[in-house]
């Protein structure tokens, strides 16, 4: 998968899941669901203009970003301890706090990706792997938000179909997030794939690399 593809998806599917929790929400029953699903077609301009729309806006409110930011901290960290730990060279502390704390680690990892193509190779996997994890997040964020506003409805209005809905969404909030653990440690096991060629293979260059972002 290319970053091009992903990052459209990034944007396309939290939009497509939002769009449909207001599906949900604007009923009072699962009749009127049925009947709704039944007349929808996602192919209809006006569909993808608003579920183009919702990503955009979800994406500039980077509300994703409010669950994954600890785990994709864990997995950065990771990859910037195992550079840090493979480099020969003697670092004082403030260097390495500093080499922490940017984005230089990171570049030095990227570019050396770049470079290799059985690393590219790799990289497709873990960009397969990383929609998979932030659909998951993505998911686990709209549907604990839709399961919210059914327990408002209700306070508002007892109705079995809001009932039912709210359960149903807090559930698989609470399931999408054990699925969250999964791909975080997935994503952890394919970037020590790519770290493993890195750290034995090029050693020297990233040395270099990282020399020259001090």
């Amino acid at each position: 998968m290319g970053m091009t593809s992903l990052k459209y998806l990034r944007l396309l599917i939290p939009g497509i899941m939002v769009f449909i929790l207001i599906l949900f929400i604007v009923q009072d029953s699962f009749s009127e669901l049925s009947t709704a699903f039944a007349n929808f077609q996602l192919k209809d301009t006006i569909y993808t203009i608003v579920v183009v729309a919702i990503g955009a806006l979800y994406y500039i409110l980077d509300i994703r970003y409010l669950l994954w930011k600890p785990y994709l901290n864990r997995v950065n960290n990771n990859i910037k301890d195992q550079l840090l730990n493979s480099y020969r060279l003697k670092l004082s502390e403030q260097q390495k706090a500093n080499l922490r704390d940017s984005r230089k680690l990171m570049d030095a990892f990227y570019y050396i990706i770049g470079k290799d193509n059985s690393l590219l190779e790799k990289a497709k996997r873990v960009r397969f792997n990383g929609l998979i994890w932030t659909s998951t997040i993505d998911f686990t964020i709209i549907a604990a938000i839709g399961s919210l506003l059914f327990w408002v409805k209700i306070i508002i209005e007892i109705n079995s179909y809001y009932l039912w809905m709210a359960l149903i969404l807090l559930i698989s909030a609470l399931v999408s997030f054990g699925f969250i653990q999964l791909t975080t440690k997935r994503h952890l096991s394919l970037s020590n794939e790519q770290l493993e060629i890195i750290c034995s293979k090029y050693r020297t260059e990233l040395e270099k690399e990282v020399n020259e972002r001090l």
